[in-house]
């Protein structure tokens, strides 16, 4: 199911990524279950996934037995989401992080899977507040590749002789300040869990033609394909399947009231 509205205008726009997005690993099952009991999570407790995408988050949060209201700006990403979910306890709509779309004090926990780095996080955390029930919980979670990996150093090399300036931004940098001084929650607390993903190689260069942060960075298509094209020729070396080595990193506090 989906409601929608106009769509919103929205600074990362990852209507050409879309197809590619689901090449990404998913997120540490350990680290969600340990998330989902540290806020006293129940099946019968709608939550909502903002910034949702392809379904992610939201298909994690489902085996648990959630209730999911699944927030999408990009029609591209939400339609590969629904179709995702389908016959699943999720509802789509249209909205942004700073402007849901969704019902004042009505959810348990409001998550954040990838998305928070590409929002206005004050704006954002606002609006969290607003849709959350008294002392309900934000989280917010990345995917964060081993880059002391012997592979991933390479293929960081290979980014850097094109872009060398080039930065993951505020994906790879620690919320808990602009969360603590909100005003909105009580103390950050944080859960990590490290996993291996065994992706044939055809997965990693699709994964990575999904890299928005990357994209950007590179300032035109041409840089773009040709650093695509040389990590691809670089794993055209190794076997078959390679062991990509992750992070989830999971950062979430208690509304105050």
């Amino acid at each position: 199911m989906v409601t929608s509205s106009s769509t919103p205008k929205v600074s990362w726009d990852y209507t050409e990524h879309a197809s590619y997005y689901d090449k990404r690993a998913d997120y540490s099952s350990d680290a969600i279950k340990n998330l989902l009991e540290a806020i006293g999570y129940a099946p019968s407790r709608p939550v909502a996934d903002i910034g949702a995408g392809t379904g992610k988050l939201t298909k994690e949060l489902l085996k648990h037995g959630l209730t999911v209201s699944s927030v999408e700006p990009n029609d591209a990403m939400r339609t590969i989401g629904i179709q995702n979910t389908k016959g699943k306890s999720a509802t789509w709509s249209v909205g942004t992080g700073e402007a849901t779309g969704l019902p004042t004090s009505s959810f348990y926990a409001v998550f954040f899977g990838s998305s928070f780095n590409v929002v206005d996080q004050s704006l954002a955390l606002s609006e969290v507040s607003r849709i959350l029930v008294p002392n309900g919980w934000f989280a917010c979670m990345w995917n964060h590749r081993d880059l002391d990996d012997p592979i991933q150093q390479r293929m960081e090399s290979i980014i850097k002789s094109s872009i060398p300036t080039y930065s993951y931004g505020s994906r790879r940098e620690d919320p808990t300040n602009i969360i603590n001084t909100s005003g909105h929650f009580s103390a950050t607390k944080s859960i990590e869990g490290s996993f291996v993903s065994k992706m044939p190689k055809s997965d990693v260069i699709v994964a990575w033609k999904s890299h928005a942060t990357l994209k950007r960075q590179a300032g035109s298509d041409s840089v773009f394909n040709s650093i695509i094209r040389e990590i691809a020729s670089y794993l055209d070396r190794l076997p078959e399947i390679i062991d990509v080595p992750y992070t989830t990193r999971i950062y979430f506090a208690q509304k105050i009231k």
